[in-house]
């Protein structure tokens, strides 16, 4: 079952009463029979729905149990939370994996944040940052398609700047990113996120959800992005 379809079947459960609010969901085999899908396609429309804010995982633990972490936090993240500008100031090289590359139909929570409509498309980009080969963030890109015919994977696979999707929106498809609204919240990782960043399933990190918007107002991007970093925000007072 497409993506969309299990996250629509999903969300329409939820609002409809049939998967009750504050009880748990069924089973990932239990839903992946209900839904006519694969296990690993009910995942990722978990997680999807996750970090949308529609689910969350609960993780019952012993109040004062404390451990040491297996990873370390690569710094803290400033400004526009930018992996490339941040690996540049450090002195180290930032580098990027593209995960997924497609064209799908919108689904709700993204239509809404990109102002369209649900039978509009968007290029969906997935995509592991490094630094120096440490994996530093995933991030998520929603394009609205009709902005950017023609957009191809290769376009995002250079060196330094060229790793930039604002680099590409703007160059080549004269989408110029004015000003953007993040938001930030603490998530536990999930599984297939925390093995690409080398850290335990349902550690506490930080994700931000960011729309941009172009010089003349309009929606011309999104981006879902877990960071293996410290966050931090200067204020001017």
């Amino acid at each position: 079952m497409e993506l969309k379809h299990l996250l629509y079947e999903i969300q329409l459960r939820i609002e409809s009463g049939e998967f009750e609010r504050g009880r748990p969901l069924p089973s990932v085999s239990e839903l992946q029979k209900e839904l006519n899908a694969s296990e690993d396609e009910v995942r990722r429309a978990i997680s999807e729905l996750i970090h949308e804010g529609v689910l969350e995982r609960v993780r019952p633990e012993p109040p004062d149990q404390v451990t040491v972490p297996t990873y370390d936090l690569w710094g803290t993240l400033t400004g526009i939370h930018s992996i490339t500008r941040e690996a540049r100031k450090r002195g180290v090289g930032p580098g990027v994996e593209i995960l997924s590359f497609e064209t799908v139909p919108v689904w709700p929570a993204v239509a809404e944040r990109l102002e369209l409509g649900i039978d509009e498309e968007v290029v969906i980009m997935e995509r592991l940052r490094t630094a120096d080969g440490e994996p530093v963030a995933i991030e998520v890109s929603y394009f609205p398609a009709k902005y950017m015919s023609g957009v191809t994977k290769e376009m995002f696979e250079g060196k330094g700047k060229g790793q930039s999707s604002f680099e590409v929106m703007q160059k080549k498809f004269g989408l110029k990113p004015a000003r953007a609204v993040d938001e930030l919240t603490a998530i536990a990782l999930e599984k297939r996120e925390a093995e690409l960043l080398g850290m335990e399933p349902g550690t506490p990190i930080l994700l931000r959800f960011r729309t941009t918007y172009s010089d003349n107002g309009v929606p011309i991007k999104c981006s879902r992005a877990v960071w293996k970093f410290k966050a931090g925000y200067q204020m001017d007072l």
